[in-house]
């Protein structure tokens, strides 16, 4: 597979989730699967010049790669953090949006409509439960019809809805972290798989050195108190990991993918997954 995930020439700036991106293109056709990602003929949607792919997408191909265990792979925390910083409530945020869509890949009903019930608890947080309180209904009722494809479309307007709302609001920058929570957990799950059943081609999904130097740049840009906070201080040291990994590699080892699982998942742990312990 060649390494077609992003155009190469424009890649500083994208607004990505669950890995790689939500798209408001529609709805996903299991039969439509492609065999490798082309952008040439690509659904997504084009984001400051760059072509973000839909996870659903992503997914697909990593499906036709070696049919992942996606029950395996669902994760929801246990317990619910109390925090009022609104920086690590919208990182959350996007990462619980992400776990749905791998709740989907799932067809696990009962995990969704508990993600469909945190989403709406996390929007009541951030001050956005008008906003989603609609979609976060419409998971949980999507899921007692078992109907997939209505909920990758809330899970995407849900998305969608938050971030426009706080651009809206002239929250871009909570908008970007929305963003970065959903890209984590899907880089998480994906350099399982791929650190499971590891080949070149699924490797190559995982070639996008330009979006993190988007997320370091957004990270650089903060301003306020959560800037200087241990989670985002974390997180930011993470990102230049995550970069010294990728960057300048022709092709990802068996090593490289499964050092950049640990690297985002201790990442998670800042503000989503319980630290693992010895206690543990």
């Amino acid at each position: 597979m060649t390494r077609n995930i992003l155009i190469q020439s424009a890649i500083h700036t994208a607004v990505v989730v669950v890995g790689f991106t939500i798209s408001t293109t529609g709805a996903w056709a299991e039969n439509d699967a492609p065999e490798q990602l082309d952008l040439a003929n690509f659904p997504g949607e084009i984001v400051d010049e760059v072509v973000v792919p839909i996870p659903a997408e992503i997914f697909a191909v990593l499906d036709k790669l070696g049919e992942p265990e996606w029950s395996n792979s669902i994760s929801i925390p246990e317990k619910q953090f109390k925090t009022t910083d609104r920086a690590i409530l919208a990182l959350t945020f996007g990462s619980l949006i992400g776990e749905g869509f791998i709740a989907v890949q799932a067809k696990d009903e009962e995990k969704i409509k508990t993600i469909g019930h945190r989403v709406l608890n996390l929007s009541e947080s951030l001050g956005l439960a008008n906003a989603v309180r609609a979609h976060s209904l419409g998971i949980v009722e999507a899921a007692d019809r078992r109907d997939w494809d209505q909920i990758r479309r809330e899970l995407d307007d849900t998305q969608r809805t938050v971030r426009e709302t706080m651009e809206r609001l002239r929250d871009v920058e909570m908008s970007g972290l929305v963003s970065l929570g959903g890209w984590l957990r899907g880089t998480n799950v994906v350099t399982r798989f791929i650190g499971e059943a590891y080949s070149e081609d699924k490797a190559e999904l995982l070639n996008q050195p330009g979006l993190i130097v988007h997320f370091r740049e957004m990270l650089a840009s903060m301003e306020g108190p959560s800037k200087s906070s241990p989670e985002i201080r974390a997180i930011s040291t993470g990102l230049a990991r995550l970069e010294g990994v990728i960057t300048g590699a022709e092709t990802f080892s068996e090593e490289d993918i499964n050092e950049l699982h640990d690297i985002s998942q201790t990442m998670l742990e800042e503000f989503y997954f319980a630290p693992v312990t010895a206690e543990n």
